[in-house]
């Protein structure tokens, strides 16, 4: 059962920026109803708050730029025309993970389009003296998910190059 789940997920690696948000998301959630207390985000003063928010709209969407950049050139290379049934196999499987690449990228991208309205948003809303919890869980939770999202991309994407280069 686990090694299907493993397999599964190998496949479908699009799915850890939606997993790491759920469990942060319901991290957060566990803190609030028992601790209560605010964290991270709602701690700050309303004016550090809002500093906080501008940095976060113009650094996820840098981010959201390079990740649709990023799926955008992918989409551009095709499959190389090779003689050799082997080679001809390894180019399928590294389309394949270029397909693969792109799929965890526009995952990425739907948490940073995130961050980036939620930020925005906030921005205009949030400026009581503890700050929104619903606000700073979804940021929070997004940007988790965002960062495994791009870790894993990259990944994919050395290891990509790296088989690439290897064939030469």
């Amino acid at each position: 059962m686990l090694r299907r789940v493993g397999q599964w997920t190998d496949r479908n690696l699009w799915i850890l920026p939606i997993l790491s948000f759920l469990l942060a998301e319901i991290a957060l959630l566990v803190y609030q109803y028992t601790v209560g207390d605010p964290l991270l985000l709602a701690k700050i003063k309303p004016e550090n708050r809002k500093e906080i928010y501008s940095s976060l709209t113009g650094s996820s969407s840098g981010l959201l730029g390079f990740a649709l950049a990023a799926v955008a050139i992918m989409a551009a290379f095709g499959r190389r025309s090779v003689n050799m049934q082997e080679d001809r196999q390894r180019e399928n499987q590294l389309a394949d993970a270029r397909v693969g690449i792109s799929k965890i990228l526009l995952a990425t991208s739907i948490f940073l389009m995130t961050i980036l309205v939620t930020a925005t948003v906030a921005i205009g809303i949030d400026d009581q003296k503890s700050g929104s919890f619903v606000l700073t869980s979804i940021i929070t939770s997004s940007v988790a998910s965002s960062l495994i999202g791009l870790l894993v991309s990259c990944a994919g994407l050395v290891l990509s190059l790296a088989e690439r280069s290897r064939e030469r």
